[in-house]
């Protein structure tokens, strides 16, 4: 069974290439950035790697990393360059969200990529749920304080769709 943990983090990403190389390497393990102004809520991540880990031991993921899997699951999208496109980190960002996968020190780990743990980076928000792309008519339909629930059930609906 794959080990997650999933964590927030602030600091800037100056060299894309040199840092998603980092992130394929970290003591054995391996980690998946992503934009922390997508993620609503740390359950979000949570639930996009069971997903993902799932799909692998079900056999029925459709990337061929455990890493891609959950950035398709945890986008909602289909399709993974969709994905990609709009959970994927870029040069300058400051606010990043963290899956670390099989990675036994999650701080050696931060050091490694320059990073400093900041956990509130991941706190929901209607904000954030409508830039992932929660439309006003499903906001309407929940409370606010049940707006991460809407994300969630997209994760869950990528699986649904295959």
């Amino acid at each position: 069974m794959v080990k997650t943990t999933v964590l927030g983090a602030r600091g800037q990403i100056g060299d894309l290439e040199a840092f998603i190389a980092a992130l394929r390497d970290l003591n054995g393990g391996e980690g998946l950035a992503l934009d922390a102004d997508m993620i609503c809520g740390k359950d979000h991540l949570v639930s996009a790697a069971f997903h993902a880990t799932r799909a692998f031991e079900r056999g029925d993921n459709v990337c061929s990393s455990v890493v891609v899997e959950t950035q398709l699951y945890a986008s909602g999208e289909r399709q993974i360059s969709k994905a990609m496109k709009k959970m994927g980190v870029r040069v300058g960002m400051e606010r990043i969200a963290l899956v670390l996968f099989d990675v036994e020190d999650p701080d050696a780990a931060l050091n490694r990529l320059g990073l400093v743990r900041d956990d509130d980076v991941l706190d929901a928000s209607v904000e954030k749920a409508v830039r992932f792309g929660i439309t006003p008519e499903e906001l309407k339909a929940v409370p606010e304080d049940m707006t991460e629930d809407l994300v969630l059930e997209r994760v869950a609906f990528v699986r649904m769709s295959k």
